[in-house]
């Protein structure tokens, strides 16, 4: 693919692309997410980051065989922190998800919700995109949702059961890792998957 076909089936400007090219200039996390979409290629791998240079696969786009789940009224921060979720704040409202996602998960356990703030970027998981995750599954270190000092948050975490700490881990280089009681995280459901902005 040329430069200047690139840039048609982006959006993005020509001199935009060329100055990403040329190292002048880092683009943005979307601009990132444009190119790899249309290059067919993971985001990561498009920024440099030692990965497989195909799309991640927990990055899932609908397709024939869809499920419907509910949509959480609320958004997952990704930044500094919404409001506790309740059940109260699930929607009648609902999406539809490709059925892989819920491959060896209780369908009545998956939720939809929407993503703000950038502290998972390094993730691929960006504001505005829709998280899918099931609630009340806790398995191995991963990304969760999680309800911690009275905020929701989207965030990786890592367990150390002998010290009965989690470290609440931003996908951001930009953002500390924060170490706390296990006791004081409420862990909502783990992350089985997000569906990106652009894709619906």
């Amino acid at each position: 693919m040329t430069q200047s076909e690139l840039a048609s089936k982006t959006g993005i400007s020509d001199s935009k692309i060329s100055s990403y090219i040329s190292g002048r200039y880092e683009p943005r996390s979307d601009g990132i997410e444009l190119m790899a979409k249309v290059l067919k290629v993971d985001p990561a791998w498009l920024s440099g980051f030692d990965v497989p240079m195909e799309r991640n696969n927990q990055i899932i786009k609908a397709d024939n065989l869809t499920i419907t789940i509910p949509f959480v009224n609320q958004k997952l921060s990704a930044g500094t922190g919404e409001n506790y979720l309740s059940d109260d704040d699930i929607e009648t409202k609902t999406i539809n998800i490709s059925e892989y996602l819920a491959r060896g998960i209780d369908r009545n356990t998956l939720l939809a919700a929407e993503v703000s703030g950038d502290s998972m970027i390094d993730e691929m998981i960006f504001p505005g995109d829709i998280v899918i995750f099931s609630r009340g599954l806790i398995r191995q270190e991963g990304i969760y949702v999680i309800n911690y000092a009275s905020d929701v948050l989207v965030k990786k975490l890592a367990f150390d059961a002998l010290k009965n700490t989690v470290d609440i881990i931003s996908g951001n280089k930009n953002y500390p890792t924060r170490t706390v009681d296990a006791d004081s995280v409420a862990i909502l459901g783990k992350v089985v998957g997000w569906i990106h902005k652009i894709d619906f």
